[in-house]
């Protein structure tokens, strides 16, 4: 059952209630009320007397007592049966508003997986009649059962799981009798794998959440239509909601299986696709302006829906694997964008601020000036099923193209785990291996054996390659696909004349275990190394919010100095951070800044030959960062080795495979 003082800050928080009312100048001794309720069955009521200054707990008049205090119900003809009055005043206070919870079902036995529902509402403190009451009552009158599904990776107990929710005032009405307004409520533990709020209406939910097993609890604000009540996800952050603070604990971590989706465009900001109101602004979407449409419309240029599009489900999801283009930017680089989860909001859960703390510390794709930049993004999805995108340039269209995504350990475990090999070159068209030798021509296609080949299993599913285009003659892009499936409106590599570029990417694998290449509007040389594949042996995926474990430039994991020409350098991986001692793989975006030559650099396992792959490619000047996921080698590090000049490395990772 709900608590008067969890009633009191809920009334405090939602702008739809009056507790600034004003006492009468000449009390009376006690405001009375009357009401008549229509309901199936008797039930109790709570009435919370609310006074300025606040001085008290629990019900001034109780639904329930054995000790003569006052108490109040209705009886099976909907009449009030016992004390139905308030004291104007109370050891000097004054009497604000009065709240009244009416709860279905006899004393101490409110039931909200029963058929009727509860009712809450505020009202001045003058007595009078309040009007006929009407409880929602399980279809009847629109009103429907709160209960949905509850997703989790750890055992679902009896009574893990508490919710209370009180339905505010939203553009979804309240239900009014002309006296007073007034919203559903309930209060339930879970009943196996399922929870409840009771019988409610449509509308806007206060919600209270909270994990018994974990100690996390959640204040949230959830919109919920008939036949839309959402799942409560126990690992995702807000649990799912996009609108939510926590009261205790914090976001944990699981392990997902990966699904594979052909290559899908999720968002182009050209065609508003995704995000609808242009290019990518300067930011990550906070606006201190006073107006909430103009803060909605900065918010929502930075938020990208992942969860319910394109084949991805509504809830279970911890992850997306995104193709990420930045084109067109319209302020002169050096620039960088980060893709991150959106976070649950610090503080109070009304303010549309305050999930903006510090700006991201890792970058995704760093942006020399207006030319395509792609590179592989693993996004963990953040409250709400939503990803945030911070842009450190001036506004600048993005592209996104899906390659996959991973579930949680409480759902969607069917997929396919990681599996690493030692990078090993299997496609150059420069020299003829893995095809013959030449250019790539404008429009032309070539397949590449991947399934059962450097080490690569022969039941992958999908495999994990760094992709490299080189010697253009104009600019262009290439597309990689399962062999056998059609050509999909995507790309995974974007170049311009006389440029290399090289960019990770997990491709479903096809017939004949190969997949297929696709260069148009240029011609180019093509470079193909394997670094992994996803497949029913593989290890799950936890994916975590980016954190930079490398850093030469101030010895952050490495000697703070640039890697020099042909430097080798370990970095250690395992047991920093937030990644586990017993990490078998990671995914990290390795950046290279500072350069001083052409030149490239090669990632990995420690302990193992250098392989003659190279994970980035880059010329003197820029900066270029790519997506690895690579095996962890000798005490779970990497081996790091620069080419030609000199150049400083960073590292930074977003999740790691046990």
């Amino acid at each position: 059952m709900i608590t008067r003082r969890s009633a009191v800050l809920l009334a405090a928080a939602v702008a739809a209630t009056t507790l600034a009312a004003a006492a009468p100048s000449t009390p009376a001794l006690a405001a009375t009320y009357t009401m008549h309720v229509a309901s199936p069955i008797e039930g109790r009521i709570g009435i919370d007397a609310i006074y300025s200054p606040d001085n008290g707990n629990g019900y001034d008049v109780k639904t329930c007592s054995n000790t003569g205090e006052p108490q109040l119900g209705w009886d099976a003809a909907g009449n009030l049966v016992g004390t139905s009055s308030v004291s104007d005043t109370s050891g000097g206070a004054r009497l604000a508003n009065v709240r009244f919870e009416l709860y279905p079902g006899a004393c101490a036995h409110y039931d909200a997986w029963g058929n009727v529902g509860g009712v809450h509402f505020e009202t001045a403190p003058a007595g009078r009649n309040l009007g006929t009451i009407t409880m929602p009552v399980a279809g009847q009158g629109g009103a429907f059962r709160l209960d949905g599904d509850i997703l989790s990776s750890s055992p679902i107990g009896t009574e893990r799981v508490l919710v209370e929710a009180f339905q505010i005032e939203s553009g979804m009405q309240l239900s009014s009798n002309g006296s007073v307004s007034y919203g559903a409520f309930g209060s339930a533990y879970n009943k196996s794998a399922r929870w409840t709020a009771g019988v409610g209406w449509a509308g806007r939910y206060m919600m209270f959440v909270t994990d018994k097993a974990t100690g996390n609890k959640i204040s949230a604000i959830v919109d919920i239509p008939a036949g839309g009540v959402p799942a409560i996800d126990l690992d995702a952050i807000c649990f799912g909601f996009d609108t939510c603070n926590y009261l205790t604990g914090g976001p944990g971590v699981t392990a997902g299986s990966f699904h594979s989706t052909p290559p899908t465009r999720i968002l182009d900001t050209r065609t508003m696709t995704g995000i609808t109101n242009g290019p990518v602004r300067t930011g990550d979407g906070r606006n201190a302006s006073p107006d909430p449409i103009t803060r909605a419309d900065e918010t929502a240029n930075h938020h990208l829906q992942i969860t319910g599009q394109f084949g991805i489900p509504t809830s279970g999801v911890s992850a997306v694997l995104l193709n990420v283009t930045a084109v067109g930017a319209g302020a002169p680089g050096p620039g960088y964008l980060s893709v991150v989860p959106k976070p649950a909001r610090v503080g109070d859960v009304f303010n549309d601020q305050a999930s903006y703390g510090a700006f991201p510390g890792t970058s995704n794709l760093n942006i020399e000036s207006g030319d395509p930049t792609p590179n592989l993004v693993l996004a963990r999805v953040g409250a709400g099923g939503k990803i945030r995108i911070a842009n450190y340039l001036g506004p600048t269209h993005v592209i996104a193209d899906v390659a996959g995504w991973f579930g949680t350990g409480g759902a969607h475990t069917d997929g396919t785990g990681f599996s690493g090999v030692v990078p090993s070159r299997v496609f150059d068209s420069r020299v003829g291996i893995g095809t013959a030798a030449g250019q790539f021509t404008a429009g032309s296609t070539r397949t590449v054996r991947v399934a059962g080949v450097a080490g690569i299993a022969r039941d992958a599913e999908s495999v994990v390659v760094n992709i490299t285009m080189v010697g253009s003659s104009g600019s262009g892009y290439m597309t990689a696909y399962p062999t056998g499936g059609g050509l999909p409106n995507a790309s995974n590599v974007n170049i311009t004349p006389g440029g290399v570029r090289a960019n990770t990417s997990v491709v479903k694998v096809g017939d004949g275990g190969q997949i297929s290449l696709y260069v148009a509007e240029t011609n180019a040389d093509v470079i193909v190394d394997v670094l992994g594949s996803f497949g029913p042996n593989g290890g799950r995926v936890t994916t975590i919010t980016p954190e930079r474990l490398v850093d030469s430039r101030g010895g952050l994991g490495t000697p703070a100095r640039p890697f020099g020409e042909s430097e080798v350098r370990s970095v250690q991986i395992a047991g920093r951070g937030s990644v586990p001692a017993n990490a078998t793989a990671v995914i990290a975006n390795v950046t290279a800044t500072n350069t001083t030559a052409w030149g490239f650099l090669s990632a990995w396992p420690a302990g193992s030959a250098q392989p003659t792959a190279s994970n980035l490619n880059f010329l003197p000047g820029q900066t270029v960062p790519n997506l690895v996921m690579l095996k962890l080698g000798t005490g779970g590090a990497l081996s790091i080795a620069n080419g030609p000049g000199s150049a400083n490395v960073l590292v930074d990772v977003m999740g790691y495979v046990v």
